[in-house]
């Protein structure tokens, strides 16, 4: 029975109909050389190194691009962002694999602009006692908003730099100096006998750091404009010299006269205005012949103009000239004319050169010679009938005090 199975309970094996003509053998592929690389993984790593050469390339132009370091400036180029990423804004520096991430630079490198720098050197005999490296860090602590320590206790010179300098005056104290902004240099004493260096060195920063503090303030606090100077007694009494003022002198005057009565004598009385070093005058002269029984007057008003001239803080020279209109008045034994009138008229002119000196704040004590002589003579008869004139060369000697008022006092 075709349907039956075998004992074990399994289908009986299907035989096979035999082959009909020749037996063929079938033939397999040949086997690959396991040292030849297969297609795909050729394929694979050429696409690779085509993209590999691509991104070189575009990091090369990329790189060209980029601004590069200027010397000097302190800044380092840009790195180039990698192949395939999006440069990302830098929040910091990145810690390289296995350290520790990179302290922000300090405010001593990259300081602003109204920042004051810190500069702190110490001599050799305080860097004995204190370690300059501690006492650098401690005072990087201590120092106020808007100082900031230096890298180097030297520099170029600027407005906003404070110098530090640490002294040991004695074996027993140490002296902190400071000096800010061009200003005066300002100390402070610290006694360190008996205590650690790092203890001293707290203290001397603690003392620094107060000292910079203060000078701080003083710095932005507002400075009072300083207070006019006054002028010396020598500016004062120079530019005097070309104010305005007012001249009153008075004094006894006597005149030589070469016709008529030899010589005249009385007082004279002068009011003047000096405006930059020269003088107007009006003057007054009561004169009399003091020879005779009866006096001759003369009696005149003039004007005379004058330069003076400084010779020193106390002495002056003045040069000018006269003019003056005088009313004659004859004795009674003399005639004037036809009619026997004893009033007349006369005029004269000359040259004023005056020597003064003072005396005492705005008194004067000057010497005067007027040279002239008289225009119009006045005729007359004396006692004896005989004709005489007052008329010739005039020659006046006068001494005067005098006092002035300026307009206004220098100040």
């Amino acid at each position: 029975m075709a349907g039956a199975r075998n004992s074990s309970g399994s289908s009986p094996a299907r035989k096979l109909p035999p082959a009909k003509g020749p037996r063929r053998l079938r033939r397999w592929p040949p086997a690959r050389d396991p040292r030849r690389p297969s297609p795909a993984l050729v394929s694979a790593a050429r696409l690779f190194l085509l993209s590999s050469i691509l991104v070189l390339a575009a990091g090369s132009a990329a790189a060209a691009e980029l601004p590069t370091t200027t010397p000097g400036s302190g800044r380092a180029p840009a790195a180039a962002p990698s192949a395939g990423r999006a440069a990302a804004p830098s929040a910091g520096p990145v810690a390289a694999p296995g350290r520790a991430p990179a302290a922000a630079p300090s405010a001593g490198r990259a300081a602003a602009p109204d920042t004051i720098e810190v500069r702190v050197a110490l001599s050799r005999g305080a860097a004995e006692e204190v370690s300059a490296v501690r006492l650098r860090r401690l005072l990087e602590i201590e120092l106020p908003d808007g100082a900031a320590l230096a890298a180097e206790p030297v520099g170029p010179l600027g407005e906003r730099v404070a110098t530090v300098w640490i002294e040991r005056p004695t074996a027993a104290r140490l002296e902190v100096q400071l000096r800010l902004d061009g200003r005066a240099v300002v100390r402070r004493q610290i006694a360190v006998s008996g205590l650690t260096s790092d203890v001293a060195a707290r203290l001397v920063a603690i003392a620094a750091s107060e000292l910079i503090r203060a000078e701080m303030r003083r710095a932005r606090a507002p400075r009072r404009p300083p207070s006019p100077r006054r002028p010396t007694p020598d500016e004062v009494e120079l530019a005097s010299r070309d104010l305005d003022a007012l001249t009153v002198s008075a004094g006894p005057y006597g005149a030589l006269v070469s016709g008529g009565p030899r010589a005249l004598g009385g007082v004279g009385l002068s009011v003047g205005l000096r405006r930059l070093r020269f003088t107007e005058s009006l003057f007054a002269r009561l004169l009399a012949d003091p020879s005779g029984d009866e006096a001759l007057r003369w009696l005149e008003a003039g004007f005379s103009g004058d330069y003076r001239f400084w010779l020193a803080a106390s002495w002056r020279l003045s040069l000018g000239a006269t003019a003056a209109v005088s009313s004659v008045r004859l004795p009674a034994s003399a005639a004037y004319g036809i009619d026997g009138a004893r009033d007349t008229w006369s005029a004269r002119a000359g040259l004023g050169l005056g020597l003064e000196t003072r005396l005492g704040g705005p008194l004067w004590l000057g010497l005067t010679l007027d040279p002239g002589v008289v225009l119009r003579p006045a005729p007359y008869q004396d006692a004896h009938g005989a004709a005489r004139a007052v008329e010739g060369a005039w020659l006046g000697v006068g001494l005067s005090l005098a006092t002035e008022r300026r307009s206004a006092a220098p100040r």
